[in-house]
Order: C-alpha cells, then sequence, then structure tokens
C-alpha cells in the first residue's frame, strides 16, 4: 500500500475509532439472523469471497458476515433506495442489476449499474447524512443487507475492509465525475 494510501486509511480509522491497519482486535457483533433458507452456506461463502470489499478476509469472518446479512428480494422497477431518505445500511447485489441515479430539475441522471457482487449504500457506515442517490431494481435482484452498527463493528475486527472500501470509493468518485462532467 501506498505512503499516501496508507494515510488516509489510517485518518479514516482513526474517524472510526478502528485499531490501526493490519491489526485485529475481537469486537462482539450484534447477528441478524438470515431470512432466507434458500442460500446455500457454501454458495454464500464463494459469494462473499468473490465481493471486492471481503477479499482479504478470513473465512472464518466470512462466516461471521454470512450470518449478520438480511437477505431480500426485489422485483424489476422496485426502488430499494430513495433519496433524501434515512440511511443505515449498505446492501450487495447477489443476482441481477441495479440503476444508481439522481434527479436534477426532473431529469434522471443515471450515475452507473450495478450487478452481482457490487454493493452500494456504502456511504451510511461513514455519516448520517441521507442517501444521496436513489437505487431502483432493473432486472429482479436478490440482495444482501447488513446494518451500518452491525458493520461498523464487523469493520473494526478488519480494518483492510476499510481499504477496499476507499479504493471503491475513489473509483466511484472519478466515474461520478466523468458522468457529470459529459452533461
Amino acid at each position: 500500500m501506498s505512503e499516501i494510501a496508507a494515510e488516509r486509511v489510517s485518518s479514516i480509522c482513526h474517524a472510526l475509532d478502528l485499531p490501526k491497519c493490519g491489526q485485529r482486535r475481537s469486537v462482539k457483533m450484534n447477528v441478524l439472523s438470515s431470512a432466507s433458507a434458500e442460500f446455500n452456506p457454501a454458495d454464500d461463502l464463494a459469494f462473499f469471497n468473490a465481493v471486492m470489499l471481503f477479499r482479504d478476509v478470513p473465512e472464518n469472518d466470512l462466516k461471521l458476515i454470512r450470518q449478520m446479512m438480511k437477505h431480500q428480494s426485489f422485483a424489476a422497477g422496485t426502488t430499494i433506495l430513495r433519496e433524501g431518505e434515512p440511511t443505515n445500511d449498505l446492501l450487495i447485489v447477489r443476482e441481477g442489476t441495479v440503476s444508481v441515479y439522481v434527479t436534477r430539475d426532473d431529469k434522471k441522471i443515471e450515475i452507473t449499474r450495478l450487478g452481482p457482487t457490487s454493493y452500494f449504500g456504502e456511504m451510511s457506515v461513514f455519516d448520517d447524512y441521507p442517501r444521496s442517490a436513489n437505487v431502483d431494481a432493473v432486472t429482479d435482484v436478490r440482495a444482501c443487507r447488513i446494518d451500518r452498527d452491525t458493520f461498523r463493528s464487523f469493520v473494526r475486527s478488519n480494518p483492510a475492509v476499510l481499504f477496499q472500501m476507499c479504493t471503491v470509493f475513489s473509483h466511484r468518485l472519478r466515474n461520478t465525475n466523468s458522468v457529470l462532467t459529459k452533461r
């Protein structure tokens, strides 16, 4: 990790009262019950391994992630998140495609489309501001949801996850800038 990236991760860790990157500490986590028996535990582990956010997370911790998730399904055309609404969770797309967009001057401006292993709502982990965008199901979507407090507890024991989040934040910011400058 570059020195600049290490400093950024360190400042985020400090802001969230996390241990220094590379250190691990045990944290008692609130475990949410899985709302669906249709997910196979072995498939879940393979799925969570494929999610960029959890690439460097040990298998035992991936099992914890599985237990913390609530599984939800959304029909095509359903609004999953609304811009301006209160925020408190992160969602990971398991199957299907979602559209992330904002509405300005009654015009829909699509920022991106996300598919399996992509996640959204992650800014809620860091702040208490309302949702910054809308998210609609383009196709039928199956997703995993984790609430902010549970995810924060997980991140405290797995600070490397923050670096993955910073990487995605950076990519998404560049993409959004590109979309907005083309308008």
